[in-house]
C-alpha cells in the first residue's frame, strides 16, 4: 500500500512529553533537550490548547538580543509560563486523515508537526516530519520496517546516553546531600521524597543495562519521566538552600 494512503491513526505517536498552560518555559527547555523534540503539545486537562516549539523558546528567551548569561536566561525563562508563548492557531488532523493530507497541509503552513485530536478537540496524538519520512523511505515492499532491523546498533547509542544524564544527576545529589544536613524542614521531607524516586531511578538503570529488545523504550521512557522530575526538584532544593 502506497505509505500516503495510510491513516494517521497508524503513524501517530501516542505517547509524547505534554504540557499544562501554567508550566514554565525552563521546564518546556529541559523536557524539549532531554528528549530530543522540537515540539510539545499544551493540554487544559485533555483538550488541546496549543503547541510550543524549540523556535517559541528561541524567540522568547531574546538570546539573541539580549546576550544573556546562562543562569540570567535560565531565570527568565522560569518567569515565563508556557501560555504566553505557545502557538494557539492550531493545525489539526482527526485520527482518519491520510498522510497525504497530513503532508500537505505541513507544507501549505510550513509547519514540522500536526496533532492529532477528536472532535471535542481531546488530544490523541502527534505527526511529526521526521514519522512521515520514516513511512515514505523505510519500509521496504514486505511492510517490515528498515529502522526496526537497525534498533540494535541505535540502542547501544542510547543507552550510553541515559547513563550520562544519570551520571549528571548522581553528581548533583552528591553535591546536595552534603548540604541538605543544614537546609529547612520542609526542603529536607522534599530531599527524602526525592530520595525515594532516586532508588527507583537506579532500578530502572539496571534494567535498561539488561535489556536488548523491544521493552526497552517502555522503561527508558519511563526512567527519563523520573530524570524529569528528580532534576526538576534538585533544581527546587538548591533555590531554598
Amino acid at each position: 500500500m502506497d505509505a500516503s494512503g495510510r491513516r494517521v491513526s497508524e503513524l501517530m505517536q501516542a505517547e509524547v512529553a505534554t504540557l499544562t498552560v501554567h508550566d514554565r518555559l525552563d521546564l518546556a527547555e529541559d523536557v524539549m533537550r532531554l528528549g530530543r523534540v522540537r515540539h510539545m503539545p499544551v493540554l487544559d486537562g485533555t483538550k488541546l490548547v496549543g503547541i510550543v516549539s524549540s523556535r517559541d523558546l528561541l524567540a522568547a528567551s531574546l538570546s539573541r538580543v539580549l546576550d544573556f548569561e546562562a543562569t540570567q536566561r535560565r531565570t527568565f525563562l522560569r518567569s515565563v509560563e508556557v501560555a504566553e508563548v505557545m502557538s494557539q492557531d492550531l493545525i489539526t488532523v482527526e485520527r482518519d486523515a491520510t498522510l497525504r493530507e497530513v503532508a500537505a497541509l505541513m507544507l501549505r503552513h510550513k509547519i514540522g508537526c500536526v496533532p492529532v485530536v477528536k472532535a471535542d478537540k481531546t488530544f490523541l496524538g502527534l505527526v511529526t516530519e521526521t514519522d512521515l519520512i520514516k513511512a515514505a523511505l523505510l519500509s521496504d515492499p514486505s511492510g517490515d520496517d528498515v529502522a526496526n532491523r537497525t534498533k540494535e546498533t541505535m540502542m547501544p547509542e542510547s543507552k550510553e546516553r541515559f547513563h550520562k544524564e544519570l551520571d549528571e544527576l548522581r553528581r548533583v545529589r552528591d553535591e546536595l546531600k552534603v548540604r541538605i544536613h543544614l537546609a529547612k524542614a520542609d526542603a529536607k521531607d522534599r530531599w527524602d521524597k526525592l530520595e525515594q524516586q532516586f532508588h527507583r531511578l537506579e532500578a530502572k538503570a539496571g534494567q535498561i543495562s539488561q535489556i536488548s529488545e523491544e521493552p526497552l523504550r517502555d522503561v527508558r521512557d519511563a526512567a527519563r519521566l523520573l530524570i524529569d522530575e528528580i532534576r526538576d526538584g534538585y533544581r527546587r532544593i538548591r533555590e531554598a538552600l
